[in-house]
């Protein structure tokens, strides 16, 4: 039996109990608010709206470099209610370039990633090597191309990028030999949300640079440590307790919440199910603190289940 409280069963003093918990909210998107690629969840918007009204500082904290920070904020838009900010958006291209920006960093980059974060990056005035050789391996002589006849680069930054491939990270390994090549990592997810179920996720492909290199990533998305750092700088007069980290992810957001001391609440919308948590030990670091079918169910007239077992949660 889980240990996650279902804000449906709560009474009403224990419903004021909670929101007088927090202060601040770190919010996913993909999943959570919406689907991912997709359309708003119903009731999500009517959400944020009362977390507003009740005085809550909002920020999404996002792994989806598919869309760019302009495209979340447009998103939002659509809504017609919500006003997102810039600034409320922390995106995995953002950190990162945040990041070199505090560096000073002016070095030449080899980047595998999405076009809209490579674009970010450029707009923000840094250098991208171009891929070398044809993209298509045929031969040892192909190969040899692919990785070793490109610009040496001063950093590597590694995200989603679904035209990944072995000569790709063949040449990041190689560019990695040299210590003073910075390694950067984005979105780190094991897994992502895609149809009806999950893809493997950027982390897997980081996971084997890392391993092939003998060092760690400066990982500046999801569930990095760096950028765990970075949430627990941006406000730093509210204590990690004052905290309530929204995720549908067990390891992206409720077990990278927990490890930061905030208030964790799950969102069965997304990549995580009831039988999911049901099979957790009750001390298990995943384990959320809170629960609740959608977004949507934290607002007032929202509390109805659409979800009969998750009455089982208590």
């Amino acid at each position: 039996m889980s240990t996650a409280k279902h804000l449906s069963t709560m009474n009403e003093k224990e419903r004021e109990a909670f929101f007088d918990s927090f202060d601040l909210v770190f919010c996913d998107c993909d999943g959570v608010v919406w689907y991912p690629l997709r359309e708003f969840i119903p009731g999500s918007a009517e959400a944020l709206t009362h977390l507003a009204d009740l005085g809550k500082q909002v920020t999404f904290v996002t792994n989806n470099s598919i869309s760019s920070v302009k495209d979340h904020i447009e998103k939002f838009e659509k809504q017609g209610q919500l006003k997102i900010d810039e600034h409320q958006i922390i995106h995995p291209a953002q950190t990162i370039c945040d990041h070199l920006k505090s560096i000073n960093f002016e070095g030449l980059i080899y980047c595998l990633a999405t076009p809209p974060f490579k674009e970010l990056l450029v707009d923000a005035g840094f250098r991208l090597a171009e891929d070398s050789g044809s993209g298509i391996i045929k031969s040892l002589k192909d190969l040899h191309e692919a990785i070793f006849s490109g610009d040496s680069v001063d950093a590597v930054i590694i995200d989603v990028d679904f035209n990944l491939s072995a000569a790709k990270m063949m040449r990041a390994h190689v560019q990695l030999q040299n210590p003073k090549c910075l390694f950067l990592a984005g979105a780190a997810d094991a897994l992502i949300p895609f149809g009806k179920g999950e893809i493997i996720g950027p982390g897997a492909f980081i996971d084997v640079v890392t391993q092939s290199v003998g060092r760690q990533p400066t990982t500046l998305g999801k569930p990095g440590e760096d950028l765990r750092k970075i949430l627990l700088d941006r406000h730093p007069e509210i204590p990690p307790s004052r905290v309530l980290f929204v995720g549908d992810s067990l390891a992206s957001d409720i077990g990278f919440a927990r490890a930061s001391g905030y208030q964790t609440l799950l969102v069965l919308t997304g990549g995580t199910k009831l039988e999911d948590i049901q099979r957790l030990p009750d001390d298990h670091p995943q384990m959320p603190d809170y629960l609740v079918d959608y977004l949507g169910q934290i607002a007032p007239n929202n509390r109805e289940l659409s979800n009969p077992d998750s009455a089982l949660l208590t």
